[in-house]
C-alpha cells in the first residue's frame, strides 16, 4: 500500500471518530441539545439560566448572549458558527 494511501485511510479513521464523538455529546434526538451543567460536590458547577437568543434568517449564524457567570461587567456572545465565544465589557451585567 502506498505511504498516501495509508495517510488518507488514517485521516479518515480520525476525522469518523471525531465527528461520533461530537454526535455523542448532544442531549436530544437532533444533535442540537446543549451540555448538562456539571454539579461539583453538590453544587452546581454554572449558570444555567437562559441566555438571550437573536435568530436571524436561514443561512445566517444565530447568537446568544448572557452576562458571564463569576465575572461582573462582561458578556458572552456565541454563534451557531463554528467560532469561538467573544467576552466583551458590558457595565449592565452586575
Amino acid at each position: 500500500m502506498k505511504l498516501r494511501t495509508k495517510k488518507a485511510i488514517v485521516l479518515a479513521a480520525g476525522l469518523m471518530v471525531i465527528g461520533l464523538g461530537a454526535t455523542a455529546a448532544s442531549c436530544d434526538s437532533k444533535g442540537t441539545g446543549d451540555s448538562p451543567v456539571a454539579k461539583i460536590n453538590g453544587h452546581k458547577g454554572g449558570d444555567d439560566s437562559p441566555a438571550n437568543v437573536t435568530n436571524f434568517p436561514d443561512h445566517f449564524a444565530n447568537i446568544a448572549t448572557k452576562c458571564v457567570n463569576g465575572s461582573p461587567g462582561f458578556r458572552a456572545f456565541v454563534s451557531t458558527r463554528n467560532a469561538a465565544p467573544v467576552i466583551l465589557p458590558d457595565p449592565s451585567c452586575k
